[in-house]
């Protein structure tokens, strides 16, 4: 499964086409900041804004260790760091996404505060109760061990912290075209209902805080894009098929086949 998972996300050359992107538009390399990269880093619908709902969900004090599964290459991670005062380690599936991640990071000054490993969400590389809060944003599709997704979540974080899990999931009935932005066929796809989720973190052990909704964000998302979109868009992260998976993703959100929903759990 990994391999043709991974070959859905992975490519060469991430930062060249970032750089390439931000160069054409006229933006000097010793005047980056993580904030050039926003338009393709932060691969979730709402984008910033999803990534400040995020942050401000999470009730961490700084100095708190975050751990990010499915860290792309690295956005949030980024985001989440510097918002909230924290360090946060990200973990991705896809080799090509934790290189482009740490590259990034290193291009901005980040490398303290943030740091990059190959992993899976089901089988995560660190040991229990080593963070205070875990996130995962737009990875639980790719996942259909729900329960092993948050029975992991759970064991990594300390009694006490956060789990949020921030993923598009099925509110209707309705068919799912493909390509989608997280998966290119059905094989691959494990959209669920947020019942799902919730169950699996119950027999985790963990207890539901809070459930958010943002279908009218996700509309917005799609049927209102930026008069001025950024240099560096998701093209440059997923390649030519990026439209026809935005297209698809903005019709099953608007025929209300699914939604960005946002769940925070306690250990």
């Amino acid at each position: 499964m990994s391999g043709t998972l991974e070959s859905h996300y992975g490519s060469d050359g991430i930062v060249d086409r970032i750089l390439a992107a931000l160069a054409e538009a006229g933006t000097d390399a010793s005047s980056l900041t993580p904030d050039s990269f926003a338009g393709a880093d932060e691969f979730h619908i709402g984008g910033r804004k999803g990534s400040e709902i995020v942050a401000d969900l999470l009730e961490i004090e700084p100095g708190s260790r975050i751990i990010d599964l499915g860290s792309g290459i690295g956005g949030p991670a980024r985001f989440l760091a510097r918002a909230k005062d924290v360090h946060v380690t990200g973990v991705d599936l896809t080799p090509e996404f934790v290189e482009a991640a740490s590259v990034l990071s290193e291009l901005v000054g980040m490398s303290d505060k943030v740091d990059f490993h190959v992993g899976s969400a089901t089988n995560i590389p660190f040991s229990d109760d080593s963070f205070d809060a875990a996130t995962m944003i737009h990875v639980g599709m790719n996942i259909a061990e729900k329960a092993v997704m948050m029975s992991e979540m759970a064991r990594v974080t300390q009694a006490g912290g956060t789990v949020l899990v921030y993923d598009v999931m099925r509110i209707g009935s309705g068919s799912i075209s493909y390509p989608m932005p997280w998966s290119s066929s059905p094989e691959f796809s494990f959209l669920d209902t947020q019942e799902s989720y919730m169950h699996a973190a119950s027999e985790a052990g963990l207890d539901l805080v809070s459930v958010y909704d943002h279908s009218e964000m996700a509309k917005s998302f799609f049927n209102d894009p930026p008069s001025n979109p950024p240099a560096v868009n998701l093209g440059h992260l997923m390649g030519t098929e990026m439209p026809k998976m935005f297209a698809n993703a903005k019709e099953a959100v608007n025929a209300g086949v699914m939604s960005p929903i946002i769940l925070t759990f306690k250990v």
